[in-house]
């Protein structure tokens, strides 16, 4: 049996995970907001904002700011928004480090201890944070914003993971034939949506998500005039300023296109595993889980369709973000439930 002092790390590393999940989900959900309201160069440098360690307030603040960078128009709203996203995701880095601290102080006593994981995702974080300088210096070039986005995302997805093997209320299901049954297909559809946020994640890089501003046609026609080479061409050179985009219309229009032929995959194909896992779940109590992926699956379509007929409204442009790593975190759930820890876990 384990000591007290064991027990007083294990229960320490769990409300650490369980904080630093959630703290995880609110700069994402900060990081979102920046971006869609323009933001995301209101500072143009890094990591401070015209030079200084905080952004312009006052008047004078401004003319230096304008002096500092002639070519951009200083706005303080803008950069206070910037900072104010730089400081909490550079807490969540901290953070983070804590955690992983934790991990191997009690890995020292336990050799079950969690420790693989959280120290990919402090390497996962330094990435991450040479992305955010690079969202800067190469002006919101589209790849690097989406690949920031997908780092965020699986910053929150292993930190969720890390909770969960911790936590007692959802327990892994017990190894049985309706488990390992759904286990391929449960991962296909973690595989699925990590693929639709990225979609989602190149339209917003490219200020694209307003080309088809009906639904569910698109410029009023079923199949518009498309570009999709130039559309997905991931990389355009250096020295190009992305901010309101940078596409054609053509090519403007097979981005969100192509979302919306994701959207549709994940829809049927995860409407199709809630219903498998509902189905098959009775015996092992797992059809709360199938029911789970339904709502969050519900409510994002929904959500996606208003952003169309509302022209993305900041709120719930924000609003769909936060669903979509809902959603992620709902295919997390479920693969953990029905994937028992081995024995001697170090993951």
């Amino acid at each position: 049996m384990a000591n007290p002092t064991q027990k007083q790390l294990s229960a320490q590393f769990f409300r650490f995970a369980v904080f630093a999940a959630l703290f995880a989900y609110g700069v994402i959900l900060l990081g979102a907001y920046t971006r869609l309201s323009d933001a995301g160069l209101g500072c143009p440098d890094w990591p401070g904002c015209y030079g200084r360690l905080f952004a312009p307030t006052t008047a004078q603040d401004l003319a230096e700011a304008r002096q500092f960078h002639p070519d951009k128009a200083a706005d303080s709203g803008k950069a206070w928004k910037e900072m104010v996203h730089r400081y909490v995701a550079g807490a969540l880095g901290l953070v983070i480090l804590r955690l992983a601290a934790l991990a191997w102080r009690q890995r020292r006593q336990n050799r079950r201890q969690q420790f693989v994981i959280p120290l990919v995702v402090t390497g996962l974080v330094i990435f991450q944070a040479a992305l955010g300088m690079l969202t800067v210096t190469l002006q919101l070039k589209p790849l690097i914003v989406m690949a920031h986005l997908l780092g965020g995302m699986t910053i929150l997805a292993l930190l969720w993971w890390i909770m969960l093997r911790e936590q007692r209320f959802w327990k892994s299901k017990p190894d049985s034939p309706a488990t390992r049954s759904l286990r391929p297909w449960a991962a296909v559809g973690l595989v699925i949506v990590a693929l639709q946020i990225a979609l989602g994640g190149w339209t917003s890089a490219n200020y694209a998500a307003l080309v088809c501003p009906d639904f569910p046609t698109c410029q009023g026609v079923w199949w518009p005039s498309m570009d999709f080479i130039d559309g997905f061409t991931l990389w355009r050179g250096l020295g190009i300023n992305y901010e309101g985009g940078v596409l054609s219309l053509s090519a403007a229009t097979a981005v969100p296109m192509a979302q919306r032929l994701g959207a549709l995959i994940t829809a049927l194909y995860l409407g199709w595993l809630g219903w498998r896992t509902i189905r098959v779940g009775d015996e092992n109590k797992l059809c709360r889980f199938g029911m789970l992926v339904l709502a969050v699956l519900l409510a994002q379509i929904t959500l996606g369709i208003m952003n169309v007929l509302l022209h993305l409204p900041v709120a719930i442009a924000v609003a769909h973000n936060a669903v979509a790593a809902l959603l992620l975190l709902a295919l997390v759930t479920l693969n953990h439930v029905i994937r028992p820890p081995a024995a001697r876990s170090t993951a």
